[in-house]
């Protein structure tokens, strides 16, 4: 088998990691291009062939086998375009599209071509440990998820703290509940007074009555340094609620606790009764290690032996079409609150 050439577009902070998994997957070669020079020179110094390197993809599209696009958000159309129609597979890394409309775009000239939208998360060992346990009746039927994805980590000036953060877990809750959410209400808070938000919440129902809930945010702070972003403190939990049980997965920590109970009637309710309680480490699931792993899903679907991670279906139109309600649900006016003084005795 010959070498697959991979064109990486952008080489930052994430072109980078992708680059480094890249070099984990056998007979792979580099291609790179970026249009700023630093990014060129950071790429030859890490090895990268000088006539491998260019300022724009058009360059060096014809003479890759896979694109992987890197880039800033406001780049990934255009790219990924450019890519289907030279008949190039894309990997498309998150946030896929900017809007609905872009989605529509985008899977309309996919046509037979393997696109692959990045949200590696799916690609975690304990996604797949959790996603078989629920499978197999772990916590029995399936009612909740709860999502925190907080910390203190930098907010970038190309995409918001959904976009950038919370497309993981939304994309995670789909994943899990099998099926797109319905419908979804959001509230963002500015405690910091800036412009932009800072705390931000949006609840969510899926089809047979499940129900999702899910914090983001700068200012809540962290418990563990985030291995995408050195330097960064942050949480990273999901929990899968079932009418039998608990799913926790804590992706810095790489690391599933699976409880059981049994509930019972009771005059004041419901008395839960703890039948399991167990814990599960994922050795190296660094996210190297991740990213090479789902670039291989990707080999492996270009050549016909699965299907993709994620598709341009879930990844772009489904969650186009999501990022635009939650929008609308931050555009409304908030409920007001209650005073509780009105009600006291």
């Amino acid at each position: 088998m010959g070498e697959t050439r991979v064109l990486v577009c952008g080489y930052g902070i994430f072109g980078r990691l992708h680059a480094a998994a890249w070099r984990e997957v056998a007979g792979v070669r580099l291609l790179v291009a970026d249009p700023a020079g630093a990014g060129r020179e950071r790429a030859l110094a890490e090895g990268v062939a000088a006539g491998d390197i260019a300022a724009t993809a058009a360059d060096l599209i014809a003479r890759a086998d896979i694109v992987d696009v890197v880039a800033p958000p406001d780049e990934h159309l255009p790219l990924a375009l450019a890519a289907l129609a030279a008949g190039r597979p894309v990997l498309l890394e998150k946030p896929a599209v900017r809007s609905v409309a872009e989605a529509q775009l985008l899977a309309a000239r996919l046509g037979n071509v393997p696109l692959q939208v990045g949200h590696v998360l799916r690609a975690h060992p304990l996604t797949r440990r959790a996603t078989a346990i629920l499978r197999a009746g772990g916590i029995g039927r399936l009612v909740a998820m709860e999502g925190d994805f907080r910390g203190w980590k930098r907010m970038r000036a190309d995409s918001s703290i959904i976009e950038n953060d919370g497309v993981h877990f939304l994309d995670l809750m789909r994943h899990f509940a099998g099926a797109p959410a319905a419908a979804v209400d959001a509230r963002a808070m500015h405690r910091l007074g800036g412009a932009r938000a800072d705390d931000i919440r949006i609840d969510l129902a899926y089809p047979g009555g499940v129900a999702g809930e899910l914090r983001l945010g700068v200012v809540a702070g962290g418990e563990t340094e985030d291995p995408f972003l050195p330097g960064a403190v942050t949480d990273k939990r999901l929990r899968l609620v079932g009418d039998g049980g608990v799913l926790v997965i804590d992706f810095n920590r790489n690391r599933l606790t699976h409880g059981t109970a049994r509930y019972d009637a009771s005059p004041g309710g419901w008395t839960p009764t703890v039948t399991s309680l167990t814990e599960e480490q994922a050795l190296g699931a660094t996210p190297v290690r991740l990213l090479a792993d789902s670039f291989r899903v990707f080999l492996d679907a270009i050549a016909g032996r699965g299907a993709v991670l994620c598709d341009a279906q879930e990844g772009a139109v489904e969650m186009a079409g999501l990022l635009t309600a939650i929008d609308r649900a931050l555009a409304r006016p908030a409920n007001p609150f209650i005073p509780v003084r009105e009600n006291a005795a």
